[in-house]
This record gives structure tokens, sequence and C-alpha cells, in this order.
């Protein structure tokens, strides 16, 4: 009985050092190097795209935010370098996405999901991600 009671506790701790000693999911580590250009244009062109669509259901255009568009380009990249494909758990509403190879393929990927056209099409404020690895694209948006 003494020797049960000893192997719970070493259980526990374990458990405790397990627990404690994890490294969370921290979507938004350092990234050495600026945005490259094509990572650029492929956001510039994923808002137009998703101003359109905005239009097209008589919304009015999300104002695209530098800091949102940060965060987002953090995390993109961050799940291209680890490839990983999580959500930040920012306080943002996000969208991610991984395969389409164009900006306008993404959207109407996010667009055909009922739950991902509602996030995209709500808010005010927006800011995308991309980034590409070994021909991998991910896309992240997010709004707030």
């Amino acid at each position: 009985m003494r020797l049960r009671e000893i192997g719970a506790v070493v259980a526990w701790a374990v458990l405790a050092v397990v627990i404690v000693c994890q490294q969370p999911v921290v979507a938004l580590q350092e990234v050495p190097q600026p945005a490259s250009a094509d990572q650029v244009n492929a956001v510039k062109q994923l808002y137009q795209a998703h101003s359109v669509a905005r239009g097209e259901r008589g919304l009015v255009g999300s104002r695209l935010v530098a800091e949102i568009n940060r965060d987002a380009q953090k995390h993109a990249d961050w799940m291209a370098s680890t490839g990983q494909f999580v959500h930040s758990n920012l306080d943002y509403w996000e969208v991610i996405l991984m395969g389409p190879q164009t900006p306008e393929k993404a959207l109407e990927g996010w667009l055909d999901s009922k739950d991902h056209r509602k996030i995209l099409m709500s808010g005010g404020e927006i800011g995308f991600g991309y980034a590409r690895i070994n021909g991998v694209a991910y896309w992240v948006g997010m709004v707030r």
C-alpha cells in the first residue's frame, strides 16, 4: 500500500513538471527577416479581393491595419517555419488556411466556409499574412 502511495505522488510530480516545463504553442515567435516583396504583394492582393467580396455583400470595406498585418504575418511565418497549423490565440477573430497557391484561391477557400466567411465579413479592421515553404502556402486573416 505504501509503495502505491509513493507511486501516485511520483506520478503527480512528473505530471506537474511536464505541465510547468512544457513549451506552449507560441504563434508569434520572433521571425528575423522582414516580409518579402512576394509576401507583401500577396497580402495586398488578398486585401483587395477581400474588399471586393465585402462590397458584393453590401458591406463597407475593412481597414487594413499595420499592427494586425504584422501579427498575421508573424503567425503565417511561424506556421510555415514549424509546419504547425494552429490558431494563434491572439485577441482577434482569426482564419487560417494551408495549401492554396494564390490570394484569390485562399479567399475563395475561406468564403466557401460559412463560419470563416462570417469572420471575414465581420469587424472593421483586418490584417493578413502569407508564407510559403517547400511549396506549401500558409494564409492567415485576423479581424478586429
